[in-house]
């Protein structure tokens, strides 16, 4: 296709049911599209993510891939990255075929990620590394933090404090599955956080799940990025684990984790995560996220009039 008409779908990710999960733009072919392109596509869409897949400019890379919300380009997404595999191999991209697993190495803002595509019920089934995430102590008062998410300070789990990480998430710590579920933040409120420390998302999570197969519930804010909530985030998903070896919460003999995540039932988007973690030396070692897709929507978008 030209550039003035651009094939493009809309995956919905970590879910195998159309209109759950998160849903993502995603453009296949967007090589000779600029950043300007890349972000008033991203704007039209008007999802937390639009994925654009490229030829890599890295000589061990396989292809390059650039992330946009409807304001901004970011350095990583989860599900928009599951979006884009499961569009590839449905295209039968890079000779994808059925039940043939095959390993990618992906060019991106956050370096190279090592991407697995595998199958599972003859849907391909998406694996990822992600960074390994740093954790510091929250550096304001924890009222404020609660005045701009609407939490009551007792509301707070008792036994883990909020974190951020480096990549400018807040990990806050809720007691019970109700305090994650009657959470009123104020945008406004967390737009002036962000200013104040660089925090670009705000993740609200309990394991208090009621649930024996799921072991967190999470929500994520980030309105300084267009996305007032999040509707499942593999970005937020895959450090939680480390977030719960760092507080301490885990069996400190074990050296491989994987956990199952639930996130958007209060946006009426549920989607389920795969987190697995590797232990090496008393440290995180390893973080990877995995999910599956369905594609709702494949049209072809006209850039001029």
């Amino acid at each position: 296709m030209s550039n003035e008409h651009i094939r493009i779908k809309q995956v919905d990710a970590f879910t195998t049911k159309p209109f759950t999960g998160n849903p993502a733009g995603v453009v296949i072919h967007a090589d000779g599209l600029s950043g300007e392109d890349m972000q008033r596509i991203a704007r039209e869409m008007n999802l937390s993510e639009t994925v654009f897949a490229l030829k890599p400019t890295h000589e061990e890379a396989d292809l390059r891939i650039r992330w946009f919300t409807p304001t901004q380009e970011v350095d990583l997404c989860g599900h928009a990255t599951i979006a884009l595999f499961h569009a590839l191999a449905e295209e039968g991209e890079f000779g994808l075929e059925v039940d043939e697993d095959q390993s990618f190495l992906v060019e991106t803002r956050s370096g190279l990620l090592a991407v697995d595509v595998e199958w599972l019920d003859m849907r391909p089934y998406v694996k990822f590394s992600l960074p390994l995430p740093r954790f510091f102590p929250f550096p304001d008062d924890i009222q404020v933090l609660c005045g701009a998410l609407g939490l009551a300070e007792v509301e707070l789990s008792p036994e883990t404090k909020p974190l951020i990480t480096d990549m400018g998430y807040v990990f806050i710590p809720v007691r019970d599955y109700d305090s994650l579920k009657t959470l009123e933040p104020n945008t406004h409120l967390l737009r002036k956080l962000k200013d104040r420390h660089d925090l670009t998302g705000f993740v609200v999570v309990t394991t208090d799940t009621g649930e024996q197969a799921i072991d967190w519930h999470m929500r994520f804010f980030a309105p300084s990025l267009g996305v007032d909530e999040d509707p499942v985030t593999g970005s937020a998903n895959g450090p939680m684990a480390a977030f719960l070896w760092q507080s301490g919460k885990l069996d400190k003999r074990k050296s491989f984790f994987t956990f199952k995540a639930a996130q958007g039932r209060f946006v009426g988007r549920p989607g389920l995560i795969t987190v697995q973690m590797g232990i090496k030396g008393g440290v995180v070692d390893e973080l990877i996220i995995a999910g599956q897709a369905v594609t709702v929507m494949d049209g072809t978008l006209h850039m001029k009039g």
